[in-house]
């Protein structure tokens, strides 16, 4: 007997062998042939995502530079010809607010067209320390003119709406590189081109860093294949050129992107090239292109090749090893118990009769009764058992799972709800005022339209845009933080910070919304309060508290005030509190307040949420305590206790 158990055992070892090499040469083959191909290929549409992604920031920043030099073409049409008021009005919305990447811009209108007999009237404004000065040498009557101009001509015959983008060229003066928009004005005939000037040196910054993030290089060409960026420490050039390096003088430089640039140059849509070596990397690259649509320049981004392959190998050899390590481990398990099976086959049975307790349906034929049969037997009575026991679980754990999700989202959609309501509507209303603005100043427009009318317009919209662009910041930060809160409790942002800054802050984020109402906010919290703590939570707290009074303490049309006060308290604690003097919270309805879903302004602002957000936020992440006290007709007063050192997220 013990010879033919020998035999077994090395047919089982040598089986086990065998397909152990089989395992890793099928992962092998696997990864090389479909997993490494499939992760490139995903590395290479990331890529292509990026670039189309800085195709679209470039596109928005000559979108504004197109939408500016609409806008001149369009008031030069529609004002007076009156000089005056042009070197008045047009030097502000050329500098658009201070906006370094215009370099100038200028009204060119037609002979005659300005002023009866007068041939050359333009108005030119160039960026200079920083501020907009009027250039007149472009109507020198013993100059060239500017009518000649290629950027002049390039708008005579152009669409009305559309912007006519010159080449890339080196200002001759600053020998910063600019590029110039040209679009027409008509009124019933062609009158002029008005032009706005765009530096290009900031495009270079942006394409250096974009570069940088993906462990590489970026560059961009024009049209007529001139080198609009390109990393200033790899190739020579004359910093004092009053023109920009081609394609072909940098392609003899660099030899192995000359190939690539003559692809760029003909570009159409995107494209891939491979570089078997690129010597600014040390190593074989990828080149993707991409081309602006509104430019036709081509944006080229070089990456590593092994930035690309990575994760393939990585991945590769970490399934290798893996299963490799689970195959050894399993094997050897699985020879171990081989060899003993025969003689725990009794011991076995045993214990699984002693698991499985009373009556079962046998399921397994157990034919003759062996160690075999036995062990059948007992599997039949455990396995119903053990069906019993799962049934159960499975109903338990979806119990528990439809519970968590339910609680999971019923407070992030209420916190979302809640907080967001507020910088949403003010950047309506204001979205809603610039468009009545619009409005107005279009029918002013079929008129006669003042100076007055136009400087109030541009006035309102750009309070407008700011006050949209202020809640817009505060909701993507409120949207942030629920996502940070939801997906991670544990990872919320601690640090030290100054309680007065963050009540200022608080304070300014509130502003668009106490505007609009007759209460007022006082602030008396001393410089020298800092914490230890949670200060997205705590801002969260106090801005429930804010919106409460807001929408609870007072009554519509009447005055108020909102106090914040805070003071030092026993030591290591803070006492922090938010009060009004408005109608005050009846006693029998204090010992619910912090309970969810109660509010005694249901569909009228009030969400019943609020309230027990701020009590979770501070009995819990931030380890304070939060106590109201509102006597008979004398407001409410929320009082914060907090510890100066907040508990870690464990102890909370």
């Amino acid at each position: 007997m013990a010879t033919p158990r020998l035999m077994i055992r090395h047919k089982i070892n040598l089986g086990f062998s065998l397909v152990f090499v089989m395992a890793l040469l099928l992962i092998f083959m696997v990864v090389e042939l479909i997993v490494k191909p499939k992760l490139t290929q995903q590395q290479q549409q990331q890529i292509a995502l990026n670039q189309a992604g800085i195709v679209e920031l470039l596109g928005a920043k000559l979108s504004q530079t197109e939408f500016l030099t609409s806008t001149l073409a369009i008031a030069a049409t529609r004002l007076p010809k009156d000089e005056a008021l042009f070197k008045e009005l047009f030097p502000r919305v050329i500098d658009n607010h201070g906006d370094a990447t215009i370099a100038g811009g200028g009204i060119w209108p037609e002979p005659g067209t300005f002023a009866e007999g007068v041939t050359r009237r333009s108005f030119f404004w160039g960026r200079a320390n920083g501020a907009m000065r009027f250039v007149d040498d472009y109507n020198d009557p013993d100059g060239a003119g500017y009518h000649n101009r290629v950027w002049y001509l390039a708008g005579r015959d152009a669409p009305a709406d559309r912007c006519q983008w010159s080449n890339a060229y080196t200002d001759p003066f600053t020998l910063t590189p600019m590029i110039t928009c040209t679009i027409p004005m008509y009124d019933d005939r062609f009158v002029g081109v008005a032009t706005v000037d765009m530096r290009l040196d900031g495009i270079t910054d942006i394409l250096s860093q974009y570069g940088a993030e993906n462990e590489g290089y970026a560059f961009a060409i024009d049209n007529a294949g001139r080198m609009i960026s390109f990393p200033p420490t790899v190739i020579q050039s004359d910093d004092r050129a009053t023109s920009l390096m081609t394609t072909t003088a940098v392609g003899q430089q660099l030899p192995w992107l000359k190939a690539t640039f003559e692809r760029a140059t003909v570009l159409q849509d995107t494209d891939m090239v491979e570089l078997p070596n690129d010597d600014i990397l040390g190593e074989a690259a990828y080149v993707h292109l991409i081309s602006v649509p509104q430019t036709g320049w081509a944006i080229g981004l070089v990456v590593p090749k092994s930035r690309m392959t990575a994760a393939a190998k990585s991945t590769g050899l970490y399934l290798m090893l893996a299963i490799g390590a689970l195959l050894s481990a399993v094997g050897t398990v699985a020879a171990i118990s081989l060899r003993k099976l025969l003689q725990k086959i009794q011991q076995t049975t045993g214990q699984v009769q002693e698991l499985a307790e009373g009556e079962s349906t046998r399921v397994l034929d157990t034919g003759p009764l062996n160690e075999i049969g036995e062990l059948r037997l007992a599997v039949n009575a455990y396995g119903d058992k053990l069906k019993s026991l799962l049934k159960h679980l499975e109903e338990v754990q979806d119990e528990l799972v439809q519970s968590e999700k339910l609680a999971s989202l019923g407070s992030l959609v209420s916190g979302i709800a809640h907080e967001l309501n507020t910088p949403v509507g003010n950047a309506l209303m204001s979205s809603t005022a610039i468009l009545d603005a619009k409005q107005d100043f279009t029918r002013k427009l079929a008129g006669q339209l003042t100076r007055s009318d136009m400087e109030h317009f541009i006035e309102d919209v750009d309070e407008g845009a700011q006050i949209i662009e202020r809640n817009m910041t505060r909701a993507a930060e409120l949207i942030g933080a629920f996502k940070q809160l939801a997906v991670d409790q544990a990872s919320s942002n601690r640090r030290v910070f100054e309680l007065q800054e963050l009540v200022n802050e608080v304070h300014l984020s509130m502003r668009p919304t106490l505007q609009r109402t007759p209460y007022r906010l006082e602030i008396d919290v001393p410089a020298s309060l800092s914490l230890d703590s949670y200060p997205g939570s705590l801002s969260q707290v106090l801005i429930n508290l804010i919106n409460n009074a807001v929408i609870h303490a007072f009554n519509e049309d009447d005055p108020g005030t909102i106090r914040i006060i805070a003071r030092a308290a026993v030591p290591g604690w803070l006492s922090l509190s938010v009060s009004d003097d408005g109608c005050g919270i009846p006693k029998e309805l204090q010992k619910r307040i912090f309970d969810p879903f109660y509010t005694t302004r249901l569909g009228q602002g009030g969400s019943g949420l609020g309230l027990h957000i701020t009590f979770n936020l501070v009995t819990g992440m931030l380890g304070g305590r939060i106590d109201i006290s509102s006597p008979p007709g004398s407001g409410s007063c929320f009082t914060v206790t907090l510890p100066v050192n907040a508990p870690n997220r464990d102890e909370s």
